[in-house]
């Protein structure tokens, strides 16, 4: 019987294909070419490797590869036709068997396809050694050869689209970028990836879905930890006004979707609107707090908010409001404004002259920074970078490369760098930076600690009454020149933070365990004084009165929580056991909670939602980092939905995954993080990484558990 006799393809050089066997069931009950074909393995390379030994018996190589992984296509003569090619085994596999069943033929078949018993015998001694080397053989050096040309091709494919398409390096350490490939390998033969429109309409709401479905743990501790409302709002690059919608707690910040104000005036009453929709949909049960920025009409619509919802606070983002504080010091005090000014200059010139930047860069490490108006902390920023490089500044100045670039430049340019030149040289001007850096650094470590998610509402109150100290301690200093401003300070500081949530931080601060430790207490404080527990601080107790009186449903229940706050304080029952209360010095407050709050049952409900909310509005502001990244200059005909979807999958995906096992350790160690981008400005981890790195001091942090009671004008 012939099983098909095909026209020969005259080829020297062929491409790589998919191979599957002909038919080859006899009467006889023979096993096929097909049921062989179905045994192989999916990888290419151990594809390539089976029956290595029988098929390279009917062939000889003319060209055999010569040291390990030589690769490519090499040439042979079948012994049977005594036809020659170059050819990859693969191919040498399609002379004897055929493309397979639908498959076009790249090669031409052998004649011995005419002669069944032969045909029959080197094929069983295939098979045969196709077992064998399934049991474990070790694959010839020819074979290896071509694995190797074959992976080096698939690499290349991928890095072309890569470049081809601007997608960074840093996608490969993407766990999704795995799970890609390895579900590309285990997809069927035929397989076709999924077109444009498919991509952007079905698949696009399917994949929503999925993504949707993924954060049900995170939606289910809105049951237990509560959750804040945070909203942001931003333009687009249409010009289309947006107020986005987050839902942050202690698992983290979930986007829920964005929508387009465009026509309608952003009033108090159409956010309150806006945001009251949002709370209903995720239950006003579980929502404590709305945080937004500080501007008149979302304080408008956070009055609206509590007037339908009494149990839900109202706050200003915490990080805009301690930002406030460097802008009312500018305003206050003009040797501030003044050094601050001469700072910038400096650093604008030498980003403005591209010579004197290279010179510049040549003597130091770090670079200029030149950050935006709209940065938190930007005048501690830019004057703690220049105190940095102060030496690297002052060897460019002074060295005769400096001098002939500035003979080169023309009257204004010459003008402008002998002043630059006089500021670096003045040792006022650095005196005064070190001045301001000293002031403000407690003022720029709490921003730091503020600008975040996470569960914060528990320690801002001890980090900005520490604050308070810390300033005090350095201008009161008889060498302080500036001393004299310190009750004009104090009072700027005070009269930002009664701009706060001020009754919800004193009670999370109260319900946090590690404040009660006598060892905590016992330590000296900022500014001087003693310490005292919360409890014994009449502002404090008069901001948890009040967060309970509106907390509470009725009466009743204001008196339980009371009653239970008294059990707790006087560390009464299970509180007075001395494991609890090492445990409270030691253990995260919401861990705490769960595992000694029994004794409290109400108490302990508040205590773990209040808790667990954070402080700023920071995720809403870094989700207009995702759309301005998606939404872009290259994809502007997006329209607001479909880049809603976009950003609801990029940001909750990402959300999603840092809570696996991978992400803080191994190949895809915190892979949403760019590692080359070092701009201040467009990096995707402003806040946590890149906006903050190596702008601290190589010191640790200041003591924490320091809170001044005593001493202290407030």
């Amino acid at each position: 019987m012939v099983f098909g006799r095909r026209k020969p393809v005259d080829q020297n050089d062929v491409e790589e294909a998919d191979t599957d066997h002909i038919d080859l069931t006899n009467d006889d009950g023979h096993k096929s070419a097909d049921d062989a074909a179905d045994e192989e393995d999916e990888s290419a390379d151990h594809d390539t490797a089976k029956g290595v030994k029988s098929l390279l018996d009917e062939v000889t190589i003319l060209d055999a590869p010569k040291g390990k992984n030589s690769g490519g296509s090499k040439p042979w003569r079948c012994k049977h036709c005594q036809k020659r090619y170059t050819s990859s085994y693969t191919r040498i596999r399609q002379n004897f068997f055929g493309p397979g069943p639908g498959k076009t033929p790249q090669i031409g078949r052998c004649s011995i396809a005419n002669d069944p018993v032969k045909y029959k015998k080197i094929y069983d001694k295939y098979h045969k050694a196709e077992k064998g080397q399934a049991s474990g053989s070790v694959p010839s050096p020819l074979v290896e050869a071509f694995a190797g040309v074959e992976r080096d091709d698939v690499d290349m494919k991928i890095m072309l689209f890569l470049c081809a398409n601007g997608i960074p390096f840093n996608v490969l350490r993407s766990p999704q970028y795995f799970e890609m490939v390895a579900a590309i390998q285990k997809a069927p033969k035929g397989y076709k990836p999924p077109s444009y429109e498919k991509a952007r309409t079905t698949l696009l709401d399917a994949c929503k879905r999925k993504v949707e479905a993924d954060l049900a743990p995170v939606r289910d501790t809105w049951y237990s930890h509560g959750v804040s409302v945070v909203s942001d709002g931003w333009t687009n690059m249409k010009n289309q006004p947006l107020i986005n919608v987050i839902a942050s707690n202690s698992r983290g910040s979930m986007f829920l979707y964005a929508e387009d104000f465009s026509g309608e005036e952003k009033t108090g009453e159409a956010i309150a609107q806006f945001l009251l929709q949002a709370i209903e949909e995720i239950g006003p049960a579980n929502v404590l707090q709305v945080i937004t920025d500080n501007a008149s009409n979302c304080k408008s619509a956070g009055r609206e908010i509590q007037k339908v919802h009494n149990h839900i606070f109202w706050s200003p983002c915490v990080v805009h409001t301690l930002n406030l504080v460097f802008k009312d010091f500018a305003n206050k005090f003009a040797w501030m404004v003044d050094t601050y000014q001469t700072g910038k200059v400096i650093v604008k010139f030498f980003r403005n002259h591209q010579h004197f930047l290279a010179l510049f860069r040549g003597k130091s490490e770090l670079d200029l920074l030149k950050v935006s108006k709209t940065r938190f902390a930007s005048h501690y920023i830019l004057l703690k970078r220049l105190m940095e490089v102060r030496e690297a500044l002052t060897t460019s100045v002074v060295s005769s490369k400096w001098k002939d670039l500035v003979r080169a430049c023309d009257t204004q340019t010459k003008n402008a760098a002998n002043a630059i030149v006089k500021n670096i040289m003045d040792e006022r001007f650095w005196d005064e930076i070190g001045i301001i850096l000293d002031i403000t650094k407690p003022l720029y470590y709490v921003i730091k600690f503020s600008d975040g998610e996470g569960p914060k509402a528990g320690d801002i109150y001890e980090k900005m009454d520490n604050m308070l100290g810390e300033i005090k301690d350095v201008m009161t200093k008889e060498d302080d020149p500036h001393k004299d401003d310190w009750p004009l300070v104090n009072d700027i500081i005070l009269d930002r933070w009664g701009k706060m949530n001020w009754s919800f931080h004193c009670l999370a601060f109260a319900l946090s365990p590690k404040y009660y430790d006598q060892q905590y207490l016992a330590t000296p404080a900022p500014g001087g004084g003693q310490r005292k527990a919360p409890n014994e601080d009449s502002e404090v107790m008069q901001g948890v009165m009040e967060a309970f009186s509106r907390i509470a449903e009725d009466k009743k229940e204001y008196a339980t929580l009371r009653e239970e706050f008294n059990k707790f304080i006087m560390k009464k029952c299970l509180y007075a056991l001395p494991p609890v209360q090492a445990d409270a010095a030691m253990m995260n407050a919401i861990d705490w909670w769960f595992n000694y709050g029994s004794e409290t049952p109400n108490l302990n409900e508040v205590a773990k939602r209040v808790l667990s909310q954070p402080i700023s509005s920071s995720s809403a502001e870094r989700n207009w980092s995702t759309y301005s990244f998606i939404h872009n200059v290259k994809r502007n005909k997006l329209n607001t939905k479909t880049a809603d979807k976009l950003v609801f999958i990029h940001a909750n995906e990402r959300l999603r995954r840092r809570f696996s096992e991978g992400y803080n350790a191994g190949p895809h160690y915190k892979w949403d993080v760019e590692p080359d981008n070092s701009l201040l400005e467009d990096s995707s981890l402003k806040l946590e990484q890149l906006r903050w790195a190596s702008l601290e001091d190589v010191a640790a942090e200041p003591p924490q558990k320091k809170r001044r009671t005593e001493n202290t004008t407030k």
